[in-house]
């Protein structure tokens, strides 16, 4: 009926930079074929024309995928593969002088998360923190 939603994704990337292999497809197709449906477009490539011709369109899309989510070490077996795994070899690699982003932070849970974790390995003066969280492109 819509398409081919391996070309929409790879569409999605180049207007977007968003991966959507990096989300549970049933989950996302079924939210993207949603709003598709909502908008009245009839498939995938119609879908990306649109994206690409208006912006209001493009910027509600963006929305209705992102996920707005902000909690404390959320997606915790991640937060176990950066204590463990990469914490440390940046540490060898760049000692305890590590400059830290932390993007897309609404409401800040991450990079407090950030600091309590960091905190296992540096004392609290020591850990510095750049946190930002833009809903609009500038």
């Amino acid at each position: 009926m819509l398409g081919s939603y391996e070309l929409f994704k790879t569409a999605i990337y180049d207007l977007s930079k968003i991966d959507l292999n990096s989300y549970k497809e049933r989950q996302m197709k079924r939210r993207i074929d949603a709003l598709i449906t909502k908008n009245g477009i009839k498939s995938y490539k119609e879908y990306i024309n649109k994206l690409k011709t208006d912006n209001a369109t493009f910027q509600e899309f963006l929305n209705y995928i992102t996920i707005n989510v902000s909690e404390f070490y959320r997606n915790p077996e991640q937060w176990r593969i950066l204590e463990t795994e990469v914490l440390p070899a940046l540490f060898e690699q760049f000692g305890n002088n590590l400059k830290i982003w932390s993007a897309a932070c609404s409401t800040g849970d991450e990079p407090y998360s950030l600091v309590m974790l960091l905190s296992k390995f540096l004392p609290l003066k020591r850990i510095k923190i750049y946190a930002t969280d833009i809903d609009k492109q500038v």
